[in-house]
């Protein structure tokens, strides 16, 4: 799964030229769910980029509490919840991380993945019309996750689905309803450029919101460098 991602101003070469011109944003180091991010959407044939709510839930769910933050890819396109917005309202989530916690006995190691030039990616999402408590228009999202490559595993047996460059235009493609060709897509990354480290459990507490959440954990410094050695630190 995905429950926690971070967002700076870095380098958007991963995305198409055509997005290129996203504005810049305060960097977001602790992104949970419930909070509004940045995303990338077509709105009358234009892409557009705006905040919306992470948790997605439709019109009729009324229980805010029963919102996705994630959807699985392998059922994304015939799951009744979710198929409506797989066809016609997908969007980019945009990032340059995300964090999971690996269970160790009784406790959770929390771990920040990256690529390793720590530029701007997109993960695939979905999104829908809802409303706020108040009724007024607050729609939300839901980024896709895959099945975890090598690296990823050594972790967490699911990943989120980053899109390559013509990955987020085909994606962005509301035209192309072939949910055949669009499922191939949502597949774990395998790029050898994408790396992981321990992080401190200060980025447990969503409220924890500054730069500290990305640093490495300083109390066990060969954490890593075991992990490593049992996982290997690239994907075949």
């Amino acid at each position: 799964m995905c429950g926690r991602y971070s967002l700076e101003n870095t380098d958007k070469n991963r995305l198409p030229e055509s997005l290129r011109w996203i504005p810049a944003f305060e960097p977001r180091y602790n992104i949970a769910p419930q909070q509004k991010a940045p995303i990338i959407r077509v709105i009358d044939g234009k892409p557009i980029c705006e905040e919306l709510t992470w948790g997605f839930r439709p019109s009729w769910m009324k229980d805010r509490n029963k919102a996705q933050i994630n959807a699985r890819g392998e059922t994304l396109f015939a799951k009744p919840m979710f198929k409506h917005s797989a066809v016609n309202k997908r969007c980019l989530v945009l990032a340059n991380g995300w964090y999971e916690w690996q269970k160790l006995g009784s406790k959770k190691q929390p771990y920040r993945f990256h690529l390793t030039s720590d530029e701007l990616f997109a993960f695939a999402g979905i999104w829908t019309q809802s409303d706020s408590e108040a009724g007024e228009v607050d729609d939300t999202y839901a980024i896709i996750t895959t099945e975890a490559s090598r690296l990823a595993a050594s972790i967490h047996n699911r990943m989120p689905v980053i899109l390559s460059e013509t990955g987020c235009q085909t994606w962005l493609d509301m035209e192309n309803k072939d949910a055949v060709r669009l499922n191939k897509l949502l597949a774990p990354y395998q790029g050898k450029d994408l790396d992981t480290y321990p992080i401190s459990t200060y980025v447990n507490n969503p409220k924890n919101t500054d730069k500290r959440c990305l640093e490495p954990m300083k109390s066990d410094v060969n954490h890593k460098i075991e992990a490593l050695d049992r996982f290997g630190s690239k994907q075949d």
